[in-house]
């Protein structure tokens, strides 16, 4: 496993355990947010409610004064005992709010709200059925309380003694009903903890613990297959960029996985084509350019040579002076196209703005290569329409299109025709179409005509030249904010096409501006 799957795989588990983490707290606090269970803590209340009365002391046998008064002390004793002992808090209440006696308090008291009586108990014990329960608030303590408690209507002799120690309002109300006992418990608070020990007695904490730790395993395998299809077509493209890198131009990416890195590796795999294409072409260009600076320098080395030596005179020192002029002026041309693929290579053109007529441009450009069409034995026609003057470079726009025109007539066999075309356009500019009846371009060859240093096969190319001029030319039409493109059908000719955008005032006077 390499390390883009070893931090893949611990990434996704780190999300995975805070997702887990998360839906665990959530699901708590959900839990919690739910109302208390009391039943299991009214069942309580009830049954020590129970042992509680079955502890009363026995009543004395005389109901007199002294032995009743005897009698309520050792049970408020006894209360007071089982209170402390089994922390509860033990009341005797009588109606819906009057406190005859309060563990919690020693005097007499009226509650502010009623106390409900809801049964509740549907056990079959008959001790138990005649229980009420219920919660009621403790304004003293701000404490919410939970009991359970059942009237005591004997020992009648109890009663009497308990209601003649409260006031003349109870006693309105307790002559009419039976005082209660009540044992009251603070209402229990739904915890995390007292959730997590409801749940794990049912077994429904270990169920929920087993399936998170199995639906990890899966998604662990999941995730690992997951890594490696996004991990894989990365390392492979890391693998071939670094072969790249190194001058293995051939080298390709595989294209597979998502649809993001199948998108990388093709992008990928386009660059590297261009790439190589690219060095092909310097290297087809570097040929080119040794040779076609090689054969004029040795002619013109041998020629001169033969002069000063005296070998060549006359008519023979005439033709060599010629031969050495026309191969100096082939220097020249090359060196000045490979200082135009510096500026280009550069990003820097420099361009003269000033008014051009297109019309009469176009027209002398046809004029200039009439005689050269007519030694090739090809008819050239001229069909140039009243233009706008725009403003741009007249002699790098001339250049385009002595250079489009005259490789029409090279490439042009005896017989076939040239036709130069220019008009407006409905796009709002001028179109220039320079078309041949030659052998037209292959197929292949078509979309790479204006790369730099690309030429197509030799029968294309007759007298090969530097594989520059179509780029060239393309550089100075964007220049002037237009675009050249060419159409053929191999066997059918070719036609080049330059499209230059409609100036929408007149150009006026010259303008020098320099391209960045």
């Amino acid at each position: 496993m390499n390390r883009l799957n070893l931090r893949l795989l611990a990434a996704f588990g780190g999300v995975l355990i805070v997702t887990l983490l998360i839906m665990w707290v959530t699901l708590l606090l959900v839990l919690r947010a739910r109302p208390v269970d009391t039943d299991t803590d009214v069942l309580e209340l009830a049954a020590t409610w129970a042992e509680v009365r079955a502890g009363f002391p026995d009543t004395p046998e005389q109901n007199t004064r002294n032995n009743l008064a005897e009698y309520l002390s050792t049970l408020v004793a006894y209360l007071e005992d089982q209170a402390a002992t089994r922390d509860v808090r033990i009341m005797v209440f009588q109606g819906a709010d009057c406190v005859l006696w309060d563990s919690e308090r020693s005097d007499s008291y009226s509650l502010r709200g009623n106390i409900e009586r809801d049964s509740f108990l549907t056990t079959s014990e008959a001790t138990l059925r005649s229980f009420f329960h219920g919660e009621f608030q403790d304004e003293n303590t701000d404490t919410s309380w939970l009991y359970a408690g059942q009237p005591i209507a004997t020992p009648l002799a109890v009663s009497a003694i308990i209601i003649r120690s409260v006031d003349a309002e109870c006693n309105n109300q307790q002559r009419l009903t039976p005082p209660d006992l009540v044992v009251a418990k603070p209402f229990p608070e739904q915890t995390l903890r007292a959730v997590l020990e409801t749940y794990e007695g049912s077994g429904l904490l270990l169920a929920l613990i087993q399936a998170v730790l199995i639906g990890m395993f899966f998604a662990l395998i999941v995730s690992f297959w997951i890594f490696r299809w996004i991990s894989r077509p990365l390392s492979n493209l890391a693998h071939a960029a670094t072969q790249l890198a190194h001058g293995d131009f051939s080298t390709r990416a595989p294209v597979q996985g998502p649809d993001e890195t199948r998108l990388v590796a093709s992008s990928f795999n386009t660059m590297a084509a261009r790439v190589e294409l690219s060095q092909q072409a310097q290297r087809d260009f570097l040929a080119n350019v040794s040779h076609d600076l090689r054969t004029p320098l040795t002619s013109i080395q041998g020629f001169a040579q033969a002069i000063t030596e005296g070998v060549a005179e006359g008519e023979s020192a005439r033709q060599a002076s010629t031969i050495i002029y026309n191969e100096a002026g082939r220097l020249s041309r090359l060196v000045n196209d490979l200082l135009d693929l510096a500026r280009i290579q550069a990003g820097r053109i420099d361009m003269m703005r000033q008014v051009v007529e297109l019309s009469r441009l176009l027209t002398n450009v046809g004029d200039s290569l009439m005689i050269k069409a007519r030694e090739r034995d090809v008819e050239m026609e001229i069909s140039v329409a009243q233009l706008p003057r725009i403003a741009g470079d007249g002699d790098r726009l001339a250049q385009v299109f002595t250079n489009l025109v005259d490789n029409a007539i090279k490439h042009t066999p005896a017989g076939g025709k040239v036709h130069l075309r220019a008009s407006l356009d409905e796009h709002g500019g001028v179109l220039i179409e320079i078309e041949d009846t030659g052998e037209g371009i292959p197929e292949d060859d078509l979309p790479r005509i204006f790369e730099r240093f690309y030429q197509v096969d030799k029968s294309r190319a007759r007298r090969s030249g530097t594989g520059l001029g179509l780029a060239i030319a393309q550089e100075i039409i964007q220049a002037h904010g237009g675009h050249i493109w060419a159409e053929s059908e191999y066997g059918q000719g070719a036609r080049f096409n330059v499209w230059l955008p409609q100036p929408t005032h007149d150009p006026g006077e010259t303008v020098v501006r320099q391209r960045e």
